[in-house]
């Protein structure tokens, strides 16, 4: 399920939220927008068989 970033006041000053788009739910927090959508980006990316490798 496609997740996305979104703004709400949580517990422990991490604000930004990585919720499921069909349902709702709280998938994960982070305390910036930017590490919020870059998780956001690999959950995405994972679940279209993307495969993270380093070099």
């Amino acid at each position: 399920m496609p997740v996305t970033v979104r703004k709400i006041p949580v517990k422990g000053n991490k604000d930004w939220a990585i919720v499921e788009v069909s349902t709702g739910q709280i998938k994960g927090r982070s305390t910036t927008k930017a590490k919020a959508q870059a998780s956001a980006n690999a959950r995405n990316a994972s679940k279209h068989g993307f495969k993270p490798t380093r070099r």
